[in-house]
């Protein structure tokens, strides 16, 4: 796997500018930005949700990420809460060169952490994946996520996804 490319990483507010700009970019997928404008908002403003907007070195918004620490799929870990990844996206407008990945290792570091700090958080970290979107799959594939769980049918989106997981511990200190 080719390394990671440099990203700017910077937390989304709500009300800003930048959670503007990811809601209004152009995705291919229409799910996406409805789980931007109703999904994610609640997670922050109720829960443990977080946004961070992704820049490459020029200062060029190439994707966003978002992270929860949820019992959303506590089925999976005895119940304990556990840290989820609801969304992430590259902008579609530009042609991605290993965007996602570096994306993706940067959320996986965040669960790490936060999996640290709360020790009563599983450290397995999911996501979910509808089966259409190969290239994601292949994306989490090589970023150590497993299938656990799937196909399952959504009846919002007329598709299947699957869930996703891999373990995040990092050694005590």
């Amino acid at each position: 796997m080719p390394p990671a490319i440099s990203l700017i990483a910077s937390r989304v507010d709500l009300g800003g500018d930048d959670f503007k700009l990811i809601v209004n970019w152009p995705y291919n997928d229409s799910f996406v930005a409805r789980v931007l404008k109703s999904d994610i908002p609640q997670r922050v403003k109720f829960g443990n949700g977080r946004i961070w907007l992704f820049k490459d070195p020029m200062g060029q918004p190439v994707g966003f990420g978002t992270f929860d620490v949820c019992e959303d799929y506590g089925h999976h870990t005895h119940g304990k809460p556990h840290p989820y990844i609801p969304l992430l996206a590259v902008n579609p407008t530009i042609k991605s060169l290993g965007y996602g990945t570096s994306i993706v290792e940067y959320l996986v570091a965040e669960a790490a952490l936060t999996v640290k700090e709360l020790r009563s958080c599983s450290d397995v970290l999911f996501l979910d994946v509808y089966t259409n979107n190969t290239r994601a799959i292949a994306l989490y594939t090589r970023t150590g996520f497993q299938q656990l769980e799937g196909p399952i049918n959504d009846p919002d989106e007329g598709a299947q996804y699957i869930i996703m997981g891999r373990r995040v511990s990092v050694a005590n200190e």
